[in-house]
């Protein structure tokens, strides 16, 4: 009787997250693009029609992923909204986007304070958070899987706006939050922020560098018009300084002439 043997192959590693930012950096400043266009467009309507009321928690959230799928859609992205059977209304700002790119399949999640949610009973969530291939239809329309899984977790700022952006690698699937398992999750800094304080810190380097070269240029020429000469601020120093050496030998001198007047008074007497 021939006996089989299994032969258990390791999985691969998953990559690292700076692996994973060399790929999809450009793709990460789209999705936060796309998500504060949402988050705009709910503060837009609920200014608009709601009368200063607060966003009542479902419907805010659905705005911000139906804005952002059009902002994506019209920037040339695939996206699909993953409505999954065994999510109720009630969890209904769960349901997720699906993005593919490079290799990674990307779902964009609600994530209260950077937690992932848990899957529930939801079986392909569960498969996606353990890293099974997602398989869809690539641009030449031939089937194709992804290589890594992975979450954009963001969440609200108290003004409604986009607060926080991370994005994680799933590990281990689990029924609640705190079952699930990350490899890794990282912040990922707003783009316009962060593109406003390099542009501050060119114009610096670009002012500092200006300043050097006229200082550089007036040690050239003999002529140094930043500052004083050296001969100019011992001059100025001569001039502010009060005669004390001159005080000290007048009033020595008047002891002098003093004693002296002292001394013949002594004398005649």
């Amino acid at each position: 009787m021939q006996k089989l043997s299994l032969i258990c192959v390791d999985p691969e590693p998953l990559p690292s997250f700076g692996e994973v930012m060399k790929e999809v950096e450009s793709l990460m400043r789209l999705l936060y693009e796309s998500l504060d266009v949402g988050a705009t467009v709910c503060r837009k309507y609920y200014d608009d029609n709601c009368d200063g009321e607060s966003p009542e928690a479902h419907l805010r959230e659905m705005i911000v992923r139906d804005q952002a799928k059009r902002y994506l859609v019209k920037n040339g992205l695939r996206v699909t909204e993953l409505k999954e059977r065994r999510l109720r209304l009630a969890t209904e700002p769960l349901i997720s986007l699906l993005l593919h790119y490079k290799g990674f399949a990307l779902r964009v999640l609600k994530a209260k304070k950077g937690i992932p949610p848990g899957c529930g009973l939801s079986r392909r969530r569960k498969e996606f958070y353990n890293q099974a291939s997602v398989r869809y239809l690539g641009d030449d329309g031939k089937p194709a899987g992804s290589n890594t899984n992975l979450l954009v977790l963001w969440d609200f700022a108290p003004s409604f706006g986009i607060g926080r952006v991370w994005l994680a690698c799933p590990e281990v699937a689990g029924a609640r939050s705190q079952d699930v398992v990350l490899a890794w999750q990282e912040l990922i800094p707003n783009p316009v922020v962060q593109g406003a304080k390099a542009q501050e810190t060119l114009a610096e380097a670009a002012q500092i560098e200006e300043t050097a070269e006229q200082e550089i240029e007036a040690l050239l020429l003999g002529t140094d018009t930043s500052s004083p000469s050296l001969g100019e601020k011992a001059g100025s120093l001569l001039q502010e300084t009060p005669p004390q050496v001159n005080t000290l030998a007048i009033s020595a001198a008047e002891l002098e002439v003093g004693a002296d007047d002292r001394q013949s008074n002594k004398v005649g007497a």
